[in-house]
């Protein structure tokens, strides 16, 4: 056993450590690193037999889940490379703090060998999460030749992804909540107009809804709409660093806002609307707080 003074310290320090046995001075073993995996997440592929695409599904359950026989809502996110990891933790930050959250099942779609790759990225939600072809816009014509999916894929998803899901997990079928942002916000906009009851709960992050000449704003205006058979919770969120953003961006604030109090104008007693503008947030910075805030408004009693 190595004793050191703290005088013999000192004078160690001042010799440049000389007086120290090289026991006491040796390194602390490190172990080798290794991968780190999100607890309790499993990786499911489907291939769909409805738009032929090939998908990954981001699955993760609530801590609570082994432990009985509870069906738990669904929480859907749509580009699950950047939205799983962050809201996967953070729902379960939230649901063990006073209950901010529901104790729920995620579930995350993303493409399977898409990761990391940005023309892919691009050219898969352009695909599915456009309502309408259109030449132009968007990424550019490159990506637009493929848009106007979102019809294949609504199916897919409600046909085919949700029912996986149910048959696995523990899914409340009746419990569901699709999140989306920007393209993604405007197929969760698009889903609510046209088939509602597949959520009950919608968060529309920045959504996209320039998009094809206006196309959700006018289908509002015109009353073209599915109405919900059931109540339904919609939070509507986007940055306020977002109107015409570095003077070539689009409206997305003041159509936001406007497209909010249209869905309050319909005066539905089954449709609950709540939106908000948060300040100093950016297109790409939105997300994190967005979500945060909007599944703590769509899950308040």
């Amino acid at each position: 056993m190595v004793r050191i003074t703290r005088r013999g310290a000192l004078q160690s320090v001042a010799m440049g450590g000389a007086g120290i046995s090289g026991e006491a001075c040796a390194a602390p073993l490190l172990s080798e690193a290794v991968g780190y995996t999100l607890p309790r997440s499993k990786v499911v592929r489907l291939h769909s037999e409805i738009n032929d695409v090939e998908y990954a599904l981001y699955v993760r359950t609530p801590p609570a889940y082994v432990e009985g026989a509870d069906r738990y809502p669904v929480i859907v996110t749509l580009d699950a490379d950047y939205s799983f990891a962050a809201c996967a933790t953070h729902l379960e930050h939230m649901a063990a703090r006073r209950r901010q959250a529901p104790e729920a099942i995620l579930v995350s779609v993303a493409y399977a060998g898409a990761h990391a790759d940005p023309r892919a990225y691009r050219l898969n939600r352009t695909r599915d999460y456009t309502p309408v072809f259109i030449a132009d816009g968007g990424y550019g014509p490159e990506y637009q030749r493929l848009s106007g999916g979102a019809p294949a894929f609504l199916r897919c998803l409600v046909e085919e992804i949700l029912p996986l899901v149910e048959r696995r997990w523990r899914a409340d079928p009746g419990d569901r909540t699709l999140v989306g942002h920007s393209f993604g916000g405007l197929f969760a906009g698009w889903t609510l107009q046209t088939r509602p009851d597949s959520f009950n709960r919608y968060l529309l992050i920045s959504p996209s809804l320039w998009y094809a000449d206006d196309l959700l704003p006018r289908t509002e205006a015109l009353g073209r709409v599915v109405k919900p058979r059931r109540p339904t919770r919609v939070y509507l969120a986007v940055g306020d660093q977002e109107e015409h953003a570095r003077g070539v961006g689009h409206r997305m604030v003041s159509q936001m806002t406007d497209f909010a109090e249209a869905l309050r104008a319909r005066e539905d007693l089954d449709l609950f609307v709540r939106h908000r503008v948060f300040e100093d947030e950016t297109h790409a910075s939105i997300f994190p707080a967005a979500f945060s805030t909007g599944i703590r408004k769509l899950f308040e009693p």
